[in-house]
This record gives structure tokens, C-alpha cells and sequence, in this order.
């Protein structure tokens, strides 16, 4: 079972190295400390997606982030397929971070789409310093700009974030993707994808 929410902090990084390797050969290769990181490897195929630390709450409608696993790989995916909802809105936020602890923070992750039609029905990113862990609508959601999967993009093809700074953000923060369908006929909305959620910071 690999851990769901992984906070790892390098303190050094030592190298052995064999009997015949002499000591001027042995060198120290830049590393990228993690400070959280999120597989979405958690339970079986096409179910709830549940994970420690994190909130998968919907705010219209009934449908929540699910658990699904393609050759070995698991990733989150929010779809509306044969619901009956007139509209939804769909939110998977991540545990607090602290970006106090370091410098020069870098947020990355993967994400995809599939059968999305209309641009009504879309991905989106924020993070919050003030969100009390209850009430999503009472926190400060600041957007952040990342390269997301167009109605265009092809089916299931993760592409990347891009490398997008938090260096400028202070404090305690939580990371949330939102869902928001077109509030016509969910059931067509088309679905998305999240995987690889990483930050790290260079030394």
C-alpha cells in the first residue's frame, strides 16, 4: 500500500561507494525535496475516492471524485456520467501544506480530459490560507494558473501542469481542484482527470 500523503524532508544524502571506487569518484547529485505528494493509488477501481487528509465533497449535486486505476496506474477522476443532477460541482482538496517551512515552493501535477463538449464544463485550481477545513464557501480561493486540458485535448492524454510557483504564497495552504459541470444536462458533461500531484522546492 503506498502512503497516501507523503510530507519527506531531506536532511542530507550520503553515498557508499564500493572498495574500488576511490573517494575523488564519489560525487553528491542534486536532489528535489518533496513536501507533499499525491499518487491516487488508494482502493479499487471506480469507487470512492477516499484518501487521508484529503475532502472529496460536492457542493451541487451528488456526485464526488472517484478512484480509478488503468494499467496499474491510479488517478482521480471526477464524472458525471448517468447522474441525475441538473448541475455539479465537485471539489478535491488536499491537506494543509506549509509553505513556511522552505523556499522557492513549485506546485505540478497531471490532469486530462475525456468527452468534455463544452467549455462550460470545466477543471479549475486554487489554493486557500483561510479554509477552516468545513466551510468551502466562507474561505478565500485564490486561482492558479495552470496549463489544464482543453474540450479539444485528446481523450485520457495526461498532460503536464507546467511548474507553477508558490513562492509568493505564505503560510498553511490548501490545494483544491474543483469541478464545475454546465448545469444543463450533467449527464453529457464529459469527465476529468488528476494525477502526479507533487510540491517541491529546488535547493
Amino acid at each position: 500500500m503506498k502512503t497516501a500523503f507523503k510530507f519527506l524532508a531531506f536532511a542530507g544524502l550520503s553515498i557508499l561507494a564500493g572498495a574500488c571506487t576511490q573517494e575523488d569518484d564519489t560525487s553528491i547529485p542534486d536532489i528535489t525535496p518533496v513536501v507533499a505528494f499525491e499518487d491516487f493509488l488508494h482502493s479499487a477501481d471506480n469507487t470512492l475516492l477516499t484518501i487521508d487528509g484529503w475532502q472529496n465533497v460536492a457542493t451541487a449535486g451528488t456526485v464526488l471524485w472517484k478512484q480509478q486505476i488503468y494499467q496499474g496506474n491510479g488517478y482521480a477522476e471526477f464524472s458525471p456520467f448517468q447522474s441525475t443532477d441538473a448541475s455539479t460541482i465537485g471539489w478535491l482538496i488536499s491537506p494543509e501544506i506549509d509553505l513556511d517551512k522552505q523556499e522557492g515552493e513549485i506546485l505540478r501535477f497531471q490532469s486530462s480530459q475525456s468527452y468534455v463538449s463544452s467549455a462550460q464544463n470545466k477543471l479549475e485550481v486554487f489554493y486557500s490560507t483561510n479554509y477552516d477545513g468545513t466551510n468551502i464557501a466562507a474561505a478565500t480561493w485564490t486561482p492558479i494558473v495552470a496549463n489544464l486540458p482543453t474540450p479539444d485535448a485528446t481523450y485520457f492524454e495526461f498532460q503536464d501542469s507546467g511548474e507553477i510557483s508558490l513562492n509568493d504564497v505564505a503560510g498553511k495552504v490548501r490545494i483544491a481542484f474543483k469541478y464545475t459541470g454546465s448545469g444543463s444536462n450533467s449527464a453529457l458533461d464529459g469527465s476529468y482527470q488528476i494525477d502526479s500531484f507533487r510540491v517541491y522546492y529546488n535547493k
